[in-house]
């Protein structure tokens, strides 16, 4: 399928229409919009091919509670309609940093699917090194090869926030630093 100049600046609009957001409306969101964010994720690139992420969709209001309790920067989940829990398989993947990468590519697309479809979302960063990780993955209850790597608050946003420009010239070096 090629792309035609009409949608490259739609993705590049996107792309810097997406803000963070952490505050959320009580608005519903569908269980079709929600397997399009999902779509968006499994649709990242994968270091070797190995697609070692999948994700853990959360709704039920307290178990988003609960997940931001364990979170030091998890308070926009208590408002958020859902959260998408990008996690790894170590098992099909055991590098860590391919691992990561993968993560974000996943959480990337799917945060730039959710800004598309109107919505809002906040990235919240998950590391086994984060203080709370081994109660995260309690009550996430993750097998031990399986790590979350990060989590997307999603929901109606409350707030608006005007496209970001971060363009920096003086960041962009030719051939040689």
């Amino acid at each position: 399928m090629l792309v035609n100049k009409e949608d490259e600046m739609e993705t590049l609009n996107c792309i810097q229409a997406r803000r963070s957001i952490r505050r959320f409306t009580d608005e519903t969101i569908s269980e079709e919009t929600i397997n399009q964010i999902l779509r968006a994720g499994f649709a990242a690139p994968s270091a070797h091919n190995l697609h070692p992420i999948e994700f853990i969709v959360i709704h039920e209001k307290d178990n988003l509670i609960q997940v931001a309790s364990k979170l030091t920067y998890g308070r926009s989940l208590n408002e958020a309609q859902y959260a998408i829990c990008v996690v790894g398989d170590t098992l099909k993947q055991d590098n860590w940093e391919f691992l990561n990468h993968d993560a974000a590519a996943a959480t990337e697309n799917m945060a730039l699917a959710i800004t598309d479809l109107g919505l809002g979302s906040v990235w919240i960063g998950c590391t086994p090194s984060y203080e709370n990780s081994h109660e995260l993955h309690q009550v996430l209850n993750l097998p031990e090869h399986i790590k979350c790597l990060s989590i997307l608050a999603i929901g109606h946003p409350a707030v608006t926030k005007e496209p970001s420009n971060r363009f920096e010239h003086l960041k962009i070096h030719k051939e040689k630093w």
